[in-house]
C-alpha cells in the first residue's frame, strides 16, 4: 500500500489541538478522504426523513416538569440540535469508513461488481429480520434507505470482494462432518453407546439433537476448512479419522457427538461467505488498520474530529475550545521542535 500520509507525532498546545486530521474550513465538503470529498449535502440529506415532531416529543418527556416556557422550549431545541448533530455525524462517519474501505479495495485492485452489491444487500437485510423489518432498523438508528444502499450496502459489497481477492485461487482442505448436539456428557456417552451398538447416525440426529440447522439432515454440515467451528470442535474433526465416532466434545453450545464422513479439497470461491470471512479476517484487520493511520482525513469541525485510534478509529465531537480531541493524533504542522517551543513560548505570554 503506498504510503499517503506520514504519522503525526508533533505535540502541541490544546489550542492548536484542534487543529487535528487537518480539519477543513466550513464549505461544501463535510469531510475529505485522500482528496475524495464527502459532500455535505450528502450528510444533510442523509437525515432528511429524521422525525423532529417525534423527537422534540421525546426530548421534552424526559425534561424535569418545573422547567416551563421558554426555557423548556429552549431546552428542546437545544437537544433536538444535539440530537441532529449526532446522528449527521454518525452517518459522516459511515461515509469515511466506507471511502477506507474503497482504498484498500483499489490498492487490491478490485472492484464490487452489481452482482456482489445484491448478494450485499440481501444478506444484510436478511440480518436485521428481512424486508419488512429494515425500515424501523434504520429509522431506530437514524439512517435513510439512501444511507443503506450507497454507503452501508457499497462497504460490504467491497468486503465480498476483497475476501474473494485475498484468497484468490487457493484451495483448501475441507472436512464434512456431521454432529449430534446435547445439553449433557450423559446423554452424549447414551449416544455413542446406542451408535457402537449399531444405531443409524442420521436417525438419531433428526430425533435426538438440539442443533435445529442440522438436526432435519441428520445432523449434516457444511464443508469446511480448519477453523471453521468452534475450537474444540474443531479440533475434534481434524484430530479424528474419516468415518470415526468421537465424542462427547464439549463446546459452549453442549456436548456433541461428531463423526467425520468426507474430506476433499475445494476451491476458494467454492466456499460459504461466512467461512471465507473467517479465513480472510486476518489480514484484511491488518490492512485496514494501515490505511486508517495512512489515510489523509479532514473533517469540517462542525462535524467533529476523526480519530484514527487503531482500537476504534471513529468521527468524535469536536472538543470544547482549548481542549484536545479525545483519540485524536496531534496535528502536524510542519515545525521543528525548537519552533514548537517557542510557539508554546509566545502563546503562554499571550495568554
Amino acid at each position: 500500500m503506498r504510503t499517503r500520509v506520514r504519522v503525526l507525532t508533533a505535540s502541541v498546545t490544546a489550542a492548536l489541538l484542534l487543529a487535528a486530521c487537518s480539519p477543513l474550513p466550513p464549505g461544501s465538503a463535510a469531510a475529505v478522504v485522500e482528496g475524495t470529498p464527502i459532500p455535505r449535502a450528502a450528510i444533510e440529506s442523509a437525515i432528511s426523513g429524521l422525525d423532529l415532531d417525534d423527537l422534540r416529543a421525546g426530548l421534552e418527556a424526559g425534561l424535569p416538569a418545573d422547567l416551563e416556557g421558554v426555557a423548556r422550549a429552549a431546552a428542546v431545541e437545544e437537544q433536538v440540535s444535539v440530537a441532529v448533530l449526532d446522528t449527521q455525524r454518525r452517518v459522516l462517519d459511515l461515509y469515511i469508513r466506507g471511502e477506507i474501505v474503497r482504498l484498500v479495495a483499489e490498492d487490491v485492485g478490485v472492484a464490487a461488481s452489481n452482482a456482489d452489491r445484491e448478494a450485499a444487500r440481501e444478506a444484510l437485510i436478511a440480518s436485521v429480520g428481512g424486508p419488512e423489518a429494515l425500515p424501523g432498523v434504520l429509522a431506530d438508528a437514524g439512517f435513510s434507505e439512501q444511507v443503506f444502499d450507497e454507503v452501508i450496502v457499497e462497504q460490504e459489497a467491497l468486503l465480498v470482494a476483497l475476501r474473494r481477492a485475498v484468497l484468490d485461487d487457493a484451495e483448501l482442505e475441507v472436512r464434512e462432518p456431521r454432529h449430534i448436539l446435547v445439553a449433557s456428557q450423559a446423554e452424549a456417552e447414551e449416544l455413542l453407546a446406542e451408535l457402537a451398538a449399531g444405531a443409524d447416525f442420521a436417525e438419531l440426529a433428526a430425533a435426538r439433537s438440539q442443533d435445529p440447522g442440522s438436526a432435519p439432515r441428520g445432523g449434516a454440515l457444511q464443508p469446511a476448512p480448519r477453523g471453521a467451528w468452534l475450537p474444540e470442535f474443531d479440533d475434534a474433526v481434524w484430530n479424528a479419522a474419516i468415518g470415526e465416532v468421537v465424542g462427547p466434545v464439549q463446546t459452549q453450545a453442549g456436548f456433541h457427538v461428531i463423526e467425520v464422513v468426507d474430506e476433499t479439497t475445494l476451491a476458494a470461491d467454492e466456499l460459504p461467505e461466512e467461512q471465507v470471512q473467517q479465513l480472510v479476517a486476518g489480514e484484511l484487520d491488518a490492512r485496514f488498520l494501515a490505511a486508517v493511520s495512512e489515510a489523509d482525513v479532514r473533517v469540517d469541525p462542525a462535524f467533529g474530529v476523526w480519530s484514527s485510534d487503531p482500537q476504534n478509529p471513529s468521527l468524535l465531537p469536536s472538543p470544547p475550545v482549548g481542549q484536545p480531541a479525545t483519540g485524536a493524533a496531534p496535528a502536524d504542522l510542519g515545525l521543528t521542535e525548537e519552533e514548537l517551543e517557542e510557539l508554546r513560548q509566545e502563546l503562554e505570554e499571550g495568554g
